[in-house]
């Protein structure tokens, strides 16, 4: 069992995080910028192994704050419209400045905008309406990569909600052929199975269906 703090808990995904967490028997920590809206209860009703932290990774001292006493951080942040205006980058900053021992963070397949397993359109999107988004994530896995930190980046390819398939592949780097989307629950327990599972250490698993 590990304790992990969640950046962006309070977010679709990161909520699903920090479930998954505490199933696999984590001390989990919500990190959010407004605690009084966060209900542990609504993550994880009736087994009691989550705290609530505010935290703003735009704030270095408040993430260092948060992770101290932490085997791992989960990032699981991310911006509310298509521009990320440095989020994922301070984000990065933020988690190495606070030298926590493991850090999984949530990209996305777009950082790697010429993957072949993309369709065209979405190749000249990569590279034009979500460029910055995707700059952006690229360099938060270059931040951590540099610092030396054991770090995973967790790359989606196309969220969904809908009906949940029986397995998700994982690639290396790359999307897996044939794939374009992966559903949430799958992509927050991977990300969460990743806080003691070294299998993808320095590695940028790629997911889809």
């Amino acid at each position: 069992m590990s304790s992990v703090l969640v950046l962006g808990a309070a977010g679709r995904t990161g909520r699903l995080v920090v479930t998954h967490a505490v199933a696999l028997g984590h001390e989990a920590t919500a990190g959010v910028r407004t605690p009084e809206g966060f209900d542990p209860a609504g993550v994880d009703p009736g087994i009691g192994r989550i705290t609530v932290a505010r935290v703003d990774v735009r704030d270095p001292a408040s993430v260092r704050a948060a992770a101290a006493g932490h085997d791992a951080v989960v990032c699981a942040v991310g911006p509310p419209g298509r521009r990320a205006e440095g989020l994922y980058s301070a984000t990065a900053n933020a988690v190495v400045a606070a030298r926590a021992a493991r850090v999984v963070v949530m990209s996305s397949a777009g950082v790697r905008h010429d993957d072949p397993g993309f369709a065209l359109w979405y190749r000249v999107a990569a590279r034009t309406l979500l460029r910055e988004l995707y700059d952006d994530m690229r360099r938060m896995e270059e931040t951590l990569a540099a610092a030396g930190l054991d770090w995973t980046a967790v790359r989606p390819s196309r969220i969904h909600d809908g009906e949940r398939p029986a397995a998700v592949r994982v690639e290396d780097g790359v999307v897996p052929a044939g794939g374009s989307r992966v559903h949430r629950e799958d992509l927050a327990e991977f990300i969460a199975r990743q806080v003691d599972d070294r299998r993808w250490s320095g590695a940028a698993p790629t997911l889809a269906e």
